[in-house]
Order: structure tokens, then C-alpha cells, then sequence
């Protein structure tokens, strides 16, 4: 049987449950994004609103520029200053997801993408988001499933992780809480 399993990297990662939220926040837990800026840290939200990653040092991406970096390379802050995306290892993407089958598969077609939290084509609502697989050089406006994320395709084995920088800014004031988080994949 297949089996997805979500991290949010850390000291130590913290495994994301189902009914976890994924939390860009301010400078720490439950703090806001001013309009127009994005996320200065990442966390795992339980369903009862506790910070189930405050012990592990989660990992954060914070989109910074499109096109600013060496070569046009697009520049993602990870806690140390401004880098080339390109130049993050898999150590510092926030998001690791391993997909696990008991017999050895390949996997075509992942995509990964936000998403209004009802329908996979919708983007989400007053928000902007921003994903990319390590080692891309540019970041995707990964908004709604025609927009994702294209994760590379991954040889046979039971197991595959994959790495991925996500960054968030919110359009609006207010609480956004229509907007979900979304892998596709393929697997033979």
C-alpha cells in the first residue's frame, strides 16, 4: 500500500498528520504577515492550535525575489540572509514528503501546489504562494493544480523524499483559512 507521509524539517523533522495545518507565520507561532510580505517562519499547527514543531527549530523559505539572484535566479531568505534558490540544500527545504510503497515503483507526474481547500483547480484565496523543488532556480507561482510545482520524476525503489521550499504572503487582512496544500503523483 502507498504511503504519503509529510515533515516539516528541523533540528528534528516533525511529522505532519492529517489533521495538522501548516502555518506561515510571522516572526514566530500565530503571529501575523504584514499584507504584501511573506512568511518568516513555518510551523506544524495542531487540530487544537498547539505548535507541535516548537521544540524541533522548523525550518523556513522566505520568498525574497523572482528573478534577483546570480543568472536571474530567483532568491529565497532561509534564517541566514538572502541566497540563490538554487543553492538550498535538501537540509534546509521546510518541507520534506517521502512516498513509500511496499513494492518498488517509479513516480511520474508529481506536481506539488496550493489551493483554495475545496477545489484542486481554484487558487487560494488572498494569498499568494510560492513553491519550488530543491535545486530549481526559479521559484513557481504554484497556485491551483494547472500551476504546481513540477517535481522531477523518480527512479524505482520503495521509497522516494522529496524536497520542497513553500513561501506564503497574504493579500488581505484577516485569518486565511481557505487554502490547502497538495502532492500528485503517479506511481507504477
Amino acid at each position: 500500500m502507498a504511503v504519503y507521509t509529510w515533515y516539516l524539517q528541523g533540528t528534528s523533522p516533525t511529522t505532519i498528520e492529517a489533521t495538522d495545518i501548516i502555518q506561515f507565520a510571522g516572526a514566530t507561532f500565530g503571529s501575523a504577515i504584514t499584507v504584501g510580505a511573506f512568511n518568516d517562519s513555518t510551523h506544524v499547527e495542531s487540530s487544537v492550535g498547539a505548535d507541535d514543531s516548537s521544540s524541533n527549530g522548523p525550518k523556513n523559505s522566505k520568498f525574497i525575489s523572482q528573478s534577483g539572484g546570480t543568472g536571474g535566479d530567483s532568491q529565497v531568505d532561509i534564517g541566514a540572509g538572502t541566497v540563490d534558490l538554487d543553492t538550498v540544500s535538501t537540509a534546509n527545504c521546510p518541507l520534506k514528503i517521502n512516498f513509500s510503497d511496499a513494492a518498488s515503483v517509479t513516480t511520474t507526474g508529481h506536481i506539488f501546489y496550493a489551493y483554495d481547500g475545496t477545489t484542486t483547480t481554484a487558487v487560494p484565496t488572498d494569498v499568494t504562494f510560492y513553491a519550488a523543488e530543491q535545486g530549481d532556480a526559479n521559484w513557481t507561482n504554484a497556485e491551483g493544480s494547472a500551476a504546481g510545482v513540477t517535481i522531477t520524476d523518480d527512479t524505482a525503489s520503495t521509497s522516494h523524499d522529496y524536497y520542497i521550499l513553500i513561501s506564503a504572503s497574504p493579500e488581505s487582512v484577516g485569518l486565511k483559512t481557505a487554502f490547502k496544500l497538495r502532492s500528485e503523483l503517479t506511481y507504477s
